[in-house]
């Protein structure tokens, strides 16, 4: 657990380094709405592996969930994509306690430290935009 821990937050890390850069050519909120729509559709594609349909159903409705979280928080308000990056994962919690969809053993951390940090990274970013627009 402790090296998923680790990789994890390495990974998270490597959005800071780049963030800079590409926030000159993309948005902020585009960015964390389209990370949160394709880590959103990640577990469609461990359920499509070696799963059952109900499973694979399922993963298909959580994936439009987050869909949908990211298209409002984009159109509306972006800290709704932060928080949508943590309930996501919150979801790889649930799939790291329970039997649901087939994934590597290590995923669910990992995933978790990055959603985690990643969430208080964005919403950060834009609780600042807010303030900035609202003065």
């Amino acid at each position: 657990m402790l090296l998923e821990l680790f990789w994890g937050f390495t990974t998270a890390l490597s959005l800071f380094v780049l963030m800079p850069f590409l926030k000159k050519i993309i948005p902020a909120n585009l960015i964390a709405a389209t990370i949160l729509v394709a880590i959103g559709f990640i577990y469609v594609g461990f359920a499509l592996k070696e799963n059952a349909m109900s499973d694979i159903v399922l993963e298909v409705i959580a994936a439009l969930v987050f869909y949908f979280i990211a298209l409002i928080g984009f159109v509306k308000n972006p800290k709704l994509i932060a928080i949508g990056i943590l309930l996501h994962g919150i979801w790889d919690f649930i799939h790291h306690l329970t039997d649901a969809t087939v994934n590597p053993t290590y995923w669910p951390v990992y995933c978790l430290t990055i959603d985690v940090i990643w969430s208080i990274y964005f919403y950060n970013i834009f609780n600042k935009q807010a303030k900035k627009s609202n003065k």
